[in-house]
């Protein structure tokens, strides 16, 4: 089975930036021009100086970690999920257009509970001022 951890890192980043540095400015609306797009799942380039382009509506995985001190045996889950609207990923920024780019890309709301069917991990992400949502669920049977 492929890994794509390489490609969910730039995604992951972006997820745990909730605010930036608001002193950079952004990059120029023709970054696409000058920066390779490359799809999610395809190989990166040498460099790592890309642009990752997710499509909306195609299915990308999501890999899930339970770890910590208080857990015996970690486990791992992979879920699958898909984007409602294309998104562009590059460096700590990100678009739905390829040509706006912010520091604020995603928040995200984790919620982990524990049921008499097991655990229950739910994450609700989204855009600020966008009414774009993306939900992934997960259950963890004992």
């Amino acid at each position: 089975m492929r890994s794509y951890a390489p490609y969910l890192a730039p995604m992951i980043l972006s997820f745990a930036l909730l605010g930036g540095c608001s002193s950079m400015g952004n990059p120029p609306e023709d970054l696409i021009k000058h920066i390779p797009l490359i799809e999610i799942g395809k190989p990166e380039p040498a460099d790592k100086n890309y642009i990752l382009y997710i499509p909306g509506g195609k299915t990308i995985p999501v890999q899930l970690a339970v770890k910590g001190p208080l857990v015996v045996n970690p486990g791992e889950a992979t879920t699958r999920i898909q984007l409602t609207r294309s998104l562009y990923l590059y460096k700590e920024w990100s678009s739905l257009d390829g040509r706006n780019w912010t520091h604020q890309a995603f928040q995200g709301r984790p919620s982990i509970g524990l049921a008499p069917q097991g655990g229950i991990v739910d994450i609700v992400v989204n855009r600020p001022n966008l009414m774009v949502q993306v939900e992934a669920k997960v259950e963890v049977e004992y």
